[in-house]
């Protein structure tokens, strides 16, 4: 891991998903299976198929799914009937989240869905501010919103998140320093954006972080 120097990072901007709490594995992986096996209770056999070749896919989502309105709607109604109760943590989680700088969560996805994440998770005590946000453009907005609210200058706040095409790319473009956090057995993007460090720990973001 490359020597990297933090010393004028004020604030933390953290992503949620496959960052802080393994998303993909509990609760990812279950919904799409059940939504396979939806299409499958419909007839629809040959599409749940299609639908389990995707799992784990980098970019795969539902809403992008190459089948007809009416599968389409089966598979993402069964999909988006998730139970948070089963999500937990990353063991590392909270080596960053209890370190002294002050910390924002930034997590795209459902108001519903990801509000329930939160209060089951319990992370409201950890961070100043948590911005729900519904698209991938809207990340790099908060991120905007963010700097301007705490007067802050693009090198004084860190962009820890897990995906190189969303969070690291939005903080490339806003000149801000970034973490990318590998995960074991999470796709991640490649592309043109570089990290200005990669862990696979936040124990390890935390250690070179100021106090």
């Amino acid at each position: 891991m490359p020597k990297s120097d933090f010393s004028k990072v004020k604030l933390l901007i953290i992503d949620l998903d496959n960052t802080l709490c393994d998303t993909f594995h509990t609760l990812s992986l279950h919904q799409w299976e059940k939504a396979a096996r939806a299409l499958e209770k419909d007839g629809r056999v040959r599409q749940a198929d299609a639908l389990r070749g995707e799992f784990g896919k980098a970019s795969f989502s539902l809403e992008q799914l190459k089948m007809p309105m009416e599968e389409r709607r089966i598979a993402i109604k069964a999909y988006d009937a998730v139970r948070v109760k089963t999500l937990t943590l990353f063991p590392d989680a909270k080596a960053i989240m209890s370190h002294p700088l002050p910390k924002v969560l930034v997590t795209r996805g459902e108001r519903k869905l990801q509000d329930e994440k939160v209060a089951h998770l319990k992370l409201q005590k950890y961070f100043k501010e948590i911005y729900l946000v519904p698209t991938f453009k809207s990340k790099k907005d908060a991120f905007k919103a963010i700097l301007k609210r705490h007067n802050l200058k693009p090198g004084e706040a860190l962009v820890i998140g897990d995906r190189v095409e969303e969070e690291i790319k939005d903080a490339n473009q806003l000149r801000m320093p970034s973490c990318l956090v590998r995960r074991p057995m999470w796709p991640t993007h490649k592309g043109v954006a570089k990290p200005t460090i990669t862990v696979r720990s936040l124990r390890a973001i935390a250690k070179l972080l100021p106090r």
